[in-house]
């Protein structure tokens, strides 16, 4: 039961810390630089990975990653880092197609307004 509440308040703050990124600090960014950061926060927040104890735990890879850099684990830690590596990879490489597919004149008119 512990186990599940934790995830549920894990999530609900993790929501609030996008909420509140969109809110109060987007505006601060131009388009690119504003979807580089939000995808990265996503990735670092809602990427699960896992750590071994005596069982194996579903954690917020985040987590695991400095769990396992504290216990001084190579082979915990590379298990833990390998679900946000994938999906930073699958992510930014999406990004990257979908900017490289916007038309030139949009990309002008973005550059026109960060000046």
């Amino acid at each position: 039961m512990a186990y599940a509440l934790s995830w549920v308040v894990y999530v609900l703050m993790a929501v609030l810390i996008m909420f509140a990124f969109e809110r109060y600090v987007s505006t601060w960014f131009s388009r690119q630089p504003r979807i580089f950061i939000r995808a990265l926060l996503a990735i670092v927040l809602f990427t699960p990975g896992f750590v071994s104890a005596d069982t194996v735990y579903l954690v917020p890879a985040c987590v695991g990653i400095l769990f396992n850099i504290l216990a001084k684990s190579g082979e915990g830690l590379l298990k833990a880092s390998l679900p946000m590596l994938l999906v930073s990879s699958v992510v930014f490489g999406v990004l990257f197609f979908l900017e490289s597919r916007r038309p030139a004149d949009e990309l002008q008119a973005d550059a026109g307004s960060a000046e």
